[in-house]
Parts: C-alpha cells; sequence; structure tokens
C-alpha cells in the first residue's frame, strides 16, 4: 500500500503524525519537463515537438522565474497539460495552420 502527498499544492494539508508513522517517506525527482512537454506536443499531432517542447518548457520556467510568485499562478504540469491540450485541438481544427 502506498499513498501520495504534495502539502505545498493548494489546499492540502499536512498528514497527521499517528498515521505518518505507518509510512516510510520516499522523496521523488523533478521530471524533465521538456522531455515531458515535446512528447505531449508529438501526442497532439505536431510534427516540430522537439522545437517546440524546447521553446514552451523554457517559456514556462522563465515565466515561473519571472513573474512574481502568486499563487493565482500555477507552472505545474497540470496546467501545461491544458494549454497542449487546447494547442492540439487547434491543430486538429485547422491543420493547414503553422506549428
Amino acid at each position: 500500500c502506498f499513498i501520495t502527498m504534495n502539502p505545498g499544492y493548494l489546499g492540502r494539508s499536512e498528514l497527521p503524525e499517528g498515521l505518518k508513522a505507518l509510512f516510510r517517506p520516499i522523496t521523488v525527482m523533478v521530471p524533465d519537463f521538456q522531455l515531458i512537454i515535446e512528447n505531449m506536443f508529438m501526442g497532439e499531432g505536431f510534427t516540430e515537438s522537439k522545437a517546440l517542447g524546447l521553446k514552451f518548457a523554457t517559456l514556462y520556467a522563465l515565466n515561473k522565474d519571472l513573474l512574481s510568485a502568486s499563487k493565482k499562478y500555477d507552472w505545474g504540469m497540470r496546467a501545461i497539460k491544458s494549454v497542449l491540450v487546447v494547442a492540439g485541438s487547434f491543430k486538429r481544427a485547422d491543420p493547414t495552420l503553422s506549428e
């Protein structure tokens, strides 16, 4: 049995100490966002997925680093996936548009 926790995420709380004692904590590495984004572009039907993945990952990293640290901004993978799904729907709606 295992559980996953992300107490830093908005609206989440810490696990009670009594329950923490029943589990062994592990650390998970931060994924390579550029590689994930590249594959998501590919899955959405983009042919220039490598170049787009690099540009998009750079844009998100710069936004995350340079914009104010406000809770209203979400620079996580859920937000990235949402944007790429919408981009894919635009691509499928008009395949003649430039990537």
